[in-house]
């Protein structure tokens, strides 16, 4: 009787132990996309910010002054378009990982684990 109720527990121990194994590759594996995403989204900004310091620098008179602020509503246009299409990919990456998780959770239900034992 201790045997089986022995095996019962390593049984038990394993199974949580994949579940937390499974837990950990998928939250790695999402850190890793996020940090991909914030990475690329950066690079993106900072060479955007760049190239307006860089039309910031080459103002050298009021002709170049009336063209740099002109092309500022295109500038903040395209900024907006770029946050407002990182703000959608950041979304549908929280959407993904969300129901990565849910299927994970409904793969180690105790129901799950019942099917397993019988």
């Amino acid at each position: 009787m201790s045997n089986n109720v022995l095996a019962k527990l390593v049984e038990q121990y394993q199974n949580f132990l994949e579940s937390a194994i499974k837990a950990n590759q998928l939250s790695v594996a999402n850190m890793e996309a996020l940090i991909k995403f914030q990475m690329n989204a950066s690079v993106s900004r900072l060479q955007s910010y760049m190239t307006l310091a860089k039309a910031a620098a080459d103002i050298n008179d009021m002709a170049s002054y009336q063209t740099f602020l002109a092309s500022q509503a295109e500038t903040a246009s395209s900024l907006q378009h770029k946050f407002s299409d990182d703000a959608k990919t950041l979304a549908d990456l929280m959407g993904e990982f969300k129901a990565e998780y849910e299927q994970l959770m409904r793969d180690r239900s105790p129901a799950t684990d019942e099917k397993q034992r019988s």
